[in-house]
C-alpha cells in the first residue's frame, strides 16, 4: 500500500463562516510560495515541512504538509486508521502558537470523518475554564480520500497557492510534474439539429469528471465539452460563441456543492476547415485561462469498430417534447453503425468521412437539444482497467430518438494531428 500523505495548507484555525473561506480561495490564487524546506525529524509518527510567502499577496501565510514517518510501526498505524488527507488554509503564522503544545489546552482531537462536501473537523477542550473565551475551540480543514473527487477539488486549490497570473498564463512549479498519476487519461478516480440524451438516465455523480458544461454569455448551458488536458477542452464547432465559459465538476445545474470550477475560455480555437453549412469539420478547441487539476479523457489511438457501444451525456433534452433540458447530468450507452448504414439513412446529408453515426435503430436513445459537443467516450482496456477515450464529439442529427436515425458524431481520430499541433504550439 502506497504512503499517504498528510497534506496541511494553514490558512484558517479557527472555524469561521463559509462565506470568508470561499473570500479567501480567490485571493489565494496569485500568492507565490518558497520552495519546501527539509523534512522535520520524526515526532508521533508524523514528518511535516514548510513554504513561506515571498509574495505581498500572501503576506505571512504559510503552507504546511505532514506526512507519516517512514519507520515501520508508523507504516502500519497509519495503514489501520485508513487516513485521508488534510488540507488546512490559514491566514497567518499565528496559527503556528495555536498548534502548539499548550498547558491550556488539550491535544487536538482526532479529525472528523472526510464528509461529501471534503471539510473535516477537530476540537481541543479548554483545561483552565478561567483563562480561556471558550469551553473548546475548533479547526476545519478540506480533505480528501485518495481516487475520490474531492482529491480532484482539494488538489486544484493545492495547485493554485503556486499560481501566479502574468498577461492572462499561468506558470506552476514542479507540483504537476510530481503527481504524474493524476494526468493519467480516460479514468474517473446537453429542437434543432444541432445536438443534441433521448431515452437516458441519469449518471453517478462524477462518473464522467472530464465532461464540461459551456455557458453563453447569459449564463446558460447550451453545449458540452470533453476536459483532454489540463487547459484544454475538445468540443463541436458549431458551439463556438464569441463569449463562452466553462463549468467543471458539474452534475446538478440546480444546486452548487462547492466543487464546481467555472471559468472564461481564454482562446478559441475552431477548426479552419469548418463547414457551416454541411458541418463537415464540426470540431474546435478551448484553451483554458489555467490548469485545472482533474481527470482527463484520452484520445483515441484507433477508429471505431462498428458494432461497439459506446456511451454519451449531456443535460439536453430527455424526450423530444420537452421544451427544457435536464438539470442533472443525464448518460446512454449507443453503439457505434457501419459507414454505409449511416449514409443509407441520411440520403438528403451530406455524411462525410469525418463524421460517424451510433445510435440505436429503434431510436431508443440518443442525444438532442443541449447535448452538442459532448463526447462520445468508448471504453478499452489498459492493462486490467476500464478507461475511456472520445471516439467522436455530437454534432447533428435529423430529429431526436427516431426510428432508423442516428446521431452524426464528428471522429475525432481523423484530428489527432490537429489537435497536438494546437495543443503543443499554444500550451
Amino acid at each position: 500500500m502506497r504512503l499517504r500523505f498528510f497534506i496541511l495548507l494553514l490558512l484558517q484555525v479557527m472555524c469561521e463562516a463559509d462565506n470568508k473561506t470561499h473570500h479567501h480561495d480567490l485571493q489565494i490564487s496569485e500568492a507565490r510560495y518558497s520552495p519546501w524546506s527539509p523534512w522535520s525529524r520524526c515526532i508521533d509518527c508524523i514528518q511535516r515541512r514548510i513554504k513561506k510567502c515571498i509574495s505581498p499577496k500572501c503576506e505571512d501565510s504559510r503552507i504546511y504538509e505532514e506526512k507519516p514517518c517512514g519507520k515501520k510501526r508508523c507504516k502500519r498505524k497509519a495503514r489501520q486508521k485508513k487516513q485521508f488527507r488534510v488540507v488546512q488554509l490559514n491566514e497567518d503564522s499565528s496559527h503556528l502558537l495555536r498548534q502548539a503544545p499548550s498547558r491550556i489546552w488539550s491535544k487536538w482531537s482526532n479529525w472528523s470523518p472526510c464528509s461529501e462536501n471534503c471539510r473535516t473537523q477537530r476540537i481541543r477542550i479548554c483545561r483552565k475554564p478561567g483563562r480561556c473565551r471558550k469551553k473548546q475551540q475548533e479547526q476545519t480543514a478540506y480533505c480528501y480520500h485518495d481516487n475520490s473527487m474531492c482529491e480532484n477539488y482539494v488538489l486544484n486549490l493545492l495547485d493554485n497557492q503556486d499560481a501566479y497570473e502574468s498577461n492572462r498564463y499561468y506558470h506552476y512549479n514542479n507540483l504537476d510534474r510530481r503527481l504524474p498519476q493524476r494526468r493519467r487519461c480516460g479514468q474517473p478516480f446537453r429542437k434543432s439539429r444541432m445536438l443534441k440524451i433521448i431515452g437516458g438516465t441519469e449518471s453517478k455523480k462524477y462518473k464522467w469528471p472530464w465532461h464540461v458544461a459551456i455557458l453563453n454569455k447569459y449564463y446558460e448551458v447550451f453545449c458540452g465539452g470533453t476536459l483532454i488536458g489540463p487547459r484544454w477542452v475538445l468540443t463541436a464547432s458549431h458551439c463556438i460563441r464569441p463569449i463562452l465559459r466553462v463549468r467543471l465538476n458539474e452534475h446538478d445545474l440546480r444546486a452548487r456543492d462547492g466543487r464546481e470550477l467555472e471559468m472564461t475560455v481564454h482562446t478559441i480555437f475552431q477548426h479552419p476547415k469548418f463547414n457551416h453549412k454541411t458541418v463537415d469539420n464540426d470540431i474546435a478547441l478551448l484553451q483554458l485561462p489555467r490548469s485545472v487539476n482533474l481527470p482527463i479523457a484520452c484520445l483515441p489511438k484507433t477508429r471505431p469498430r462498428p458494432s461497439e457501444v459506446c456511451s454519451v451525456m449531456g443535460w439536453g433534452k430527455v424526450r423530444t417534447s420537452d421544451t427544457y433540458g435536464t438539470h442533472t447530468l443525464h448518460e446512454a450507452k449507443l453503439p457505434i453503425v457501419a459507414a454505409s448504414v449511416c449514409r443509407r439513412s441520411y440520403r438528403h446529408f451530406l455524411i462525410t468521412p469525418n463524421m460517424l453515426c451510433a445510435g440505436w435503430s429503434s431510436g431508443e436513445a440518443d442525444t438532442c437539444a443541449g447535448d452538442s459537443g459532448g463526447g462520445l467516450m468508448c471504453p478499452f482496456k489498459r492493462r486490467s482497467r476500464l478507461a475511456y477515450s472520445v471516439q467522436g464529439i455530437t454534432s447533428f442529427g435529423d430529429g431526436c430518438g427516431l426510428k432508423n436515425k442516428y446521431g452524426i458524431y464528428t471522429t475525432v481520430f481523423n484530428y489527432l494531428k490537429w489537435i497536438y499541433y494546437v495543443m503543443d504550439h499554444y500550451s
